[in-house]
C-alpha cells in the first residue's frame, strides 16, 4: 500500500473515534449520551438522533437514505430512541398519510448542542482552507464516498 493510502485510513480511523466520542467540554457527557446510556442505547443511535436535527423531522425511509442504512434498521433504531422519550413519531401535518419522526422537544436543545460540538472541528478545519482547497477536499471526499458505495452495491455489502 502507497504511504498516502495508509495515511487516508489511519486519519479516517481517527475521525471516526473522534465522532463517536460523546464531545464535551470537561463537564461531563452531555445529557443526551448519559440519556442514550440509561436507555442501554450506544453509539450506533447517534446518526439518527444527528440527522433528525439536520434534516428536521423526517419519514423513516427518508431518515434511513439519509443515515445509509436500511429502512427495516433505521425503524428499530428510532423504535428504540423513541421509547428511551428522545424522538416522537407524528403525523406530517401536509400530508396526513406520512408518519414523521422528529426530536422530542424536550431534547431538542441538547441535541442542536451535541452536533453543533461535534461539528465545531470541521467548521474550523474548512474555515482554515482557502475556496480552492475547500473545493478540491470536499470533491475528494465525495469521489471516496462514490467509489466505497459503487464498491459495495457490486459486492452487496451495502446497507441492508
Amino acid at each position: 500500500m502507497d504511504d498516502d493510502t495508509v495515511e487516508l485510513i489511519q486519519l479516517l480511523g481517527r475521525i471516526m473515534r473522534a465522532l463517536k466520542k460523546p464531545g464535551h467540554g470537561g463537564t461531563g457527557p452531555p445529557k443526551l449520551v448519559v440519556r442514550l446510556k440509561e436507555a442501554g442505547l450506544g453509539p450506533r443511535h447517534m446518526p439518527v438522533l444527528m440527522t433528525l436535527i439536520t434534516a428536521g423531522p423526517s419519514a423513516v425511509g427518508e431518515l434511513a437514505a439519509r443515515v445509509g442504512l436500511g429502512a427495516a434498521t433505521t425503524s428499530q433504531l428510532v423504535g428504540e430512541l423513541q421509547r428511551a422519550g428522545l424522538v416522537e413519531r407524528g403525523v406530517d401535518e401536509r400530508d396526513r398519510r406520512r408518519a414523521l419522526v422528529r426530536i422530542a422537544e424536550p431534547w431538542r436543545a441538547e441535541a442542536e448542542e451535541v452536533l453543533r460540538t461535534r461539528l465545531d472541528p470541521a467548521r474550523r478545519m474548512l474555515a482554515a482552507l482557502t475556496p480552492v482547497e475547500r473545493e478540491h477536499f470536499l470533491r475528494g471526499l465525495r469521489l471516496l464516498v462514490e467509489e466505497q458505495e459503487a464498491q459495495d452495491d457490486q459486492t452487496g455489502c451495502g446497507a441492508p
